[in-house]
């Protein structure tokens, strides 16, 4: 089992907007169906929703780098990317024409159905997600993140691709 995580994702015709490129709020359901699609994939049966044991998303974070259009093929890639004892971060990065066009990170916690207060993972969850773990990369590593052009200064450049040790891993 790969630690990234990769599926394509269908872009649906409905996903769009006015000005011809997937909506801000279709991006975030294309992230849960790539968490989905992971988190199935890494657990198996453990990883299929249940109320009786439910995990679920207390944090999202999300950067539209570029637009994501309708047709070329969107390819969602998926890491753990930080275990807790109750909770777990996974991060994505959505690629399109070879390039980052998103990246996002959900915070899921383990919750008790009664309470709603959060609980330590089950034992076999953590063994598996422990195994998954992929550092982020460093700062200077990180691609996407264009530095704010200072006032007078000449527009910052394309962000570059994610770094392989992170996209490359099958």
């Amino acid at each position: 089992m790969s630690a990234v995580h990769r599926t394509v994702l269908p872009v649906r015709w409905s996903d769009q907007d006015l000005n011809r490129h997937v909506n801000n709020a279709r991006v975030v359901t294309l992230i849960e169906e790539a968490r989905l699609s992971a988190v199935a994939a890494w657990l198996g049966e453990e990883g299929v929703p249940d109320p009786a044991r439910p995990r679920v998303v207390v944090s999202l974070s999300l950067d539209y780098l570029r637009p994501i259009d309708h047709g070329p093929e969107l390819t969602a890639h998926v890491w753990v990317a930080r275990l807790g004892r109750s909770s777990y971060t996974v991060a994505y990065e959505l690629r399109q024409y070879g390039r980052a066009a998103a990246r996002a990170r959900t915070v899921l916690v383990q919750t008790d159905p009664t309470t709603g207060r959060s609980v330590p993972l089950p034992e076999g969850v953590r063994s598996v997600l422990e195994g998954l773990v992929v550092p982020d990369p460093e700062p200077e590593e990180r691609a996407g993140a264009a530095p704010e052009p200072s006032p007078g200064s000449a527009p910052a450049r394309e962000p570059e691709p994610a770094p392989d040790h992170v996209t490359a891993r099958a």
